[in-house]
């Protein structure tokens, strides 16, 4: 039961996280600079989260963590591109 309640705490920590920056990239929507720092800033936000959970689990490896660097790279560009257009 311990294990699902930190299962819980941390992908709810991660969607408050994304929805933090989802309404910050909203909010600042005149302001094309602030949305790419702040994709960034969500990219780099998401990375961090996924190797830090895997390293509390202890199931980080080097796959993971390559993983977790080149999804949150895909998404930055998409967003970049996006918010570019």
């Amino acid at each position: 039961m311990l294990r699902e309640e930190n299962h819980l705490r941390h992908y709810l920590i991660l969607i408050l996280g994304i929805l933090t920056f989802v309404f910050l990239i909203y909010y600042f929507k005149y302001y094309n600079n602030v949305q790419i720092i702040l994709a960034g800033g969500l990219s780099a936000f998401y990375c961090l989260w996924g190797i830090i959970h895997h390293a509390v689990e202890g199931r980080l490896s080097r796959l993971v963590f390559l993983e977790y660097i080149l999804v949150g790279l895909l998404v930055f560009l998409l967003l970049f591109t996006a918010l570019s257009i």
